[in-house]
Order: C-alpha cells, then structure tokens, then sequence
C-alpha cells in the first residue's frame, strides 16, 4: 500500500522541535506549553492578561509566535492544494468553521488541554488525566473525520458543513491586522511589568536609605545587597514581589518558545488543514491516500517533551544529578495538580476531539492561519471558539461551586 501524502521526515522533524518548544518553556519558566489555556486566558481575560505580571509571559509568546509566523513562515503556505486536488478531504464550510470552533473552545476549556497541554506536555509527564484526555480526543476525531468523509452514502446529510472552494491561507496583510492588536497588547503589558518591577527597586532604595540614616556605620553596599535580584531573589520577599520578578525573567524564553512554537507547526505542516482530516479519516487507509503526519509530528514531539521532564525534580522517571528544584527563571514549577478523572474531562476532550476533526483546526495551527491572515478561521473559527471556552469554564465554575457546597 502507497500512503501517498505522509511526509515523515518534516512531520517527526516538527514534532521534535515542537517538543524543543515545549522544554524549554518548562525548563526556565516552569510553565506548561498548552496552546489552548494560553489563548483562552488571554481572550477570556484581557485585562488581567495584560495589567497582571505573572501573565505578560503568555503575551510575549503569542506574540512572537503570531508575528513570526506572519512575517516569515506563512508565505510558504498560501493554498492547500490536497484541498483542491483530492475530493475525500473535506473543504470546510463558515457553518462548519462555527461550530469546529466552538466545540474546540468549549472543550479544551472544560477537559483544560488540547493537543499541546495534554498530548505533548501531559503525557511526557504520564498524568493519568491527560492520557484519558488523549485517548478521548483521538477517537472523538477519528470518528468525526471518518463519519464526514464526502464519499460516505449519508454524505448528504453534512453537506451544510462542506463548501467547495478551498480558502486562501495566506493574506499578510489581514493576518497583519489580527497581529497588532495583540503585539501592542503585548506592549502595554510590558510597560505595566515594567512600572511594577521598578516600583520594586524604589521600594529597596528607600529601605537602605532608612536603614543607613538610622546607622551610619551599616555597610554602603547594602542597597546593592537589597535591590531585586533576578538570580535568586530575596527570601523575605512577598508572594507579589516574587510574582514581579519572576514575570521579568520569564519573558525573554518565553519569547524564544513562542517563534520555535509557531516554526515547528510550519515545519511539521500540520498548520494545512488537510494535513489533520487527511490522519484521521482512517477510512483513507484503504484507498491509500491516509497521511500519518501527524503522528509522526505527536511521537516526535512527545518523545522530545519526555526527555525535558526527566530534568524536573519528582516527575522524571530517570533519576539524574541534573534534575532541577526550580526552573531556571522562576521560583517554581507551575504544574498541574489537578489529577481527577470526572465526566467534565471526558465530555471536554470528546468536544474538542470533535471539533478538531470538523475544523481541521486546533488551538496551536487555528492562531498560526490567523496570523497568516486566513478569513475563515479568524471570522468564524475563533470568536465562536472564545464563545465555547466562556460557556465551558461558567459551567466548570459552576460545578465547582455546587461541589464545594455538598462539602
């Protein structure tokens, strides 16, 4: 059998840079690479994204991600040929671009991942949580793409979520107008660190000047001694001024996983829509037309993921001199806790899985075509996925509640 679109190489060369991506976020921010919760706590809540120091990180990210992938990277994608050429790869439709979106947006809010915060990050660290999420996700897929393959006999019966003409991907322009806006986001949150971090530093200043005029003899250094270190830090300092500093020492890496992020999309070519119906519809293994690219990307950027968790101090499985207390840039690893298997998990991860298949799109590649300026995905897909994600977490806030009550 002949699997004719499978490119291995660029898909498992993605997956291991993605998996780069995904180390060294955790590694020197001790912060989890998930796409969804990312974009979600941005567009869910811009002001605190942008006025909070512990959340800059994320905009510098997007940011880099976004304008990389704008200015260099989607040029070389402006049209899904496999689209145009093979008719049992489905073009998507508005109708189905909004509702893809909002089952991707509602269920990665409510399962809390999609294919980077669970597929890469959580099964590197063998969470039990996010292997059911995974398993959920993919054959929620699976049977989405094979149950919307064009030459089914019911076909008929999802037309509404078909069109026959393939969108263009590329509009650097447009892609443009959707990047600034969160490019001079980014900006504001930066000024805002920034008045905060310095705030720090007046606040040390005057210290060791009070403490110098109340004894002369008390060494000169000591305003040097008290100013914020970005090493270390203080151990007096308050749970705010720790989240100061160590906003201003996650930004720069988080930038650097940001571009290598968006790179590894494009190289892996899964950003291309039919690049993911093309794997999951498994009912193209017989035709010889399945193309496993994305597997290929996920094993090679799980295996690359695994690898950095085993330098993170109780989660590796290899012990080693090298494992780490704390990342390199922060106080702590901000891992989740979370460990519990519920119904709000499984129905989530369904939803996305879903959706994923329906759209052709998830989180990572739906914020790659709308940076390169795709009309679709940024006028249908995206404001019904932050529809979905707002209807998700006043549920999951609402079991929450409800939960805490009976206790």
């Amino acid at each position: 059998m002949v699997i004719a679109y499978f490119t291995p190489v660029t898909g498992a060369s993605g997956g291991a840079i993605l998996g780069v991506a995904c180390g060294i976020l955790l590694l020197y921010c001790g912060e989890v690479l998930g796409a969804s919760s990312i974009v979600s706590s941005i567009g869910l809540h811009p002001r605190k994204a942008m006025t909070e120091p512990g959340s800059t990180w994320k905009l510098c990210l997007v940011s880099a991600f976004m304008l990389i992938g704008n200015t260099v990277l989607a040029r070389y994608f402006t049209t899904d040929y496999r689209l145009i050429q093979d008719p049992s790869i489905p073009i998507v439709s508005n109708i189905g671009y909004l509702i893809g979106g909002f089952l991707v947006g509602f269920g990665t809010r409510l399962s809390n991942g999609c294919t980077t915060g669970h597929g890469f990050c959580g099964m590197a660290r063998l969470s039990k949580r996010s292997i059911v999420a995974v398993v959920a996700f993919m054959v929620a897929g699976v049977a989405t793409a094979s149950l919307l393959d064009p030459k089914n006999s019911f076909a008929s019966a999802t037309s509404f979520l078909r069109t026959d003409k393939a969108p263009e991907l590329f509009n650097q322009w447009v892609g443009l107008a959707v990047t600034l806006p969160m490019v001079l986001g980014t900006v504001y949150a930066l000024h805002n660190l920034r008045k905060s971090y310095q705030g720090l530093v007046h606040e040390d200043n005057d210290a060791s000047s009070t403490r110098a005029s109340d004894d002369p003899n008390e060494d000169n250094g000591a305003a040097v001694k008290n100013a914020p270190d970005l090493e270390g830090g203080q151990t007096d300092q308050s749970e705010q001024r720790i989240v100061i500093l160590d906003g201003v020492k996650k930004l720069k890496p988080a930038a650097v996983a940001g571009m290598i992020f968006s790179s590894a999309l494009a190289i892996g070519g899964v950003v291309l829509p039919s690049k993911i119906s093309g794997c999951l519809n498994v009912l193209l293994i017989a035709k010889g037309t399945w193309d496993p690219t994305l597997m290929a990307l996920m094993m090679g950027g799980l295996s690359v993921s695994w690898i950095s968790y085993q330098f993170v101090s109780g989660i590796g499985v290899i012990e080693n001199s090298f494992a780490m207390e704390r990342p390199k840039c922060s106080s702590d690893f901000e891992l989740p806790k979370n460990q519990k298997i519920d119904i709000l998990l499984t129905v989530g991860a369904l939803c996305f899985g879903a959706g994923w298949a329906l759209a052709g799109v998830c989180p990572g590649t739906g914020l790659f075509l709308a940076a390169s300026g795709c009309t679709p995905v940024i006028l249908f897909f995206w404001p019904l996925f932050f529809v979905g994600a707002f209807v998700a977490q006043a549920i999951d806030d609402r079991s929450w509640c409800i939960n805490s009550c009976r206790r």
